[in-house]
């Protein structure tokens, strides 16, 4: 191949891809954007390689965990056979200390001390009504409402 002849065809492939990649946006976004995803499990990892957060499928429906830089959960929703929806905030340790969930009679929200005893719940109970108790550090109830 002649001088000539590789300057002017590095020229029109110079071109074309500058027109491709730089100009021509919709080219580049539709080959972005994908319509649909599906996947029994995506998992995303930190620079490392490790897993931080996974969205997942199982028998009762799905799941999404957020984990610390230490591997443990820290954030958690899902749907299990107990509850409609459970949604959990862990320690740095993987210790659960709130979480939200439902259930037949309505909704319940707990927290937890770093032990994992109950200090506070909120609830609905089997007649429809508002209930609260109060705890100490021991998980024995110190107060109740109603």
């Amino acid at each position: 191949m002649k001088a000539f002849e590789r300057i002017f065809l590095y020229t029109v492939l110079a071109i074309l891809v500058f027109y491709v990649f730089l100009i021509d946006n919709n080219a580049e976004s539709q080959v972005a954007i994908q319509e649909e995803i599906r996947a029994r499990r995506i998992v995303i990892v930190n620079d490392v390689g490790q897993e931080v957060v996974w969205l997942s499928t199982d028998e009762y429906g799905g799941t999404m965990h957020v984990a610390n830089k230490d591997g443990n959960t820290v954030a958690m929703m899902e749907a299990d056979s107990e509850y409609s929806g459970v949604m959990g905030i862990y320690n740095k340790d993987g210790n659960p200390v709130a979480y939200m969930g439902a259930d037949e009679e309505g909704g319940t929200i707990g927290i937890l001390n770093k032990t994992g005893n109950p200090v506070a719940y909120m609830i609905v109970n089997k007649d429809g009504d508002g209930a609260i108790d109060v705890y100490n550090k021991s998980g024995k109830v110190i107060g109740s409402l109603p």
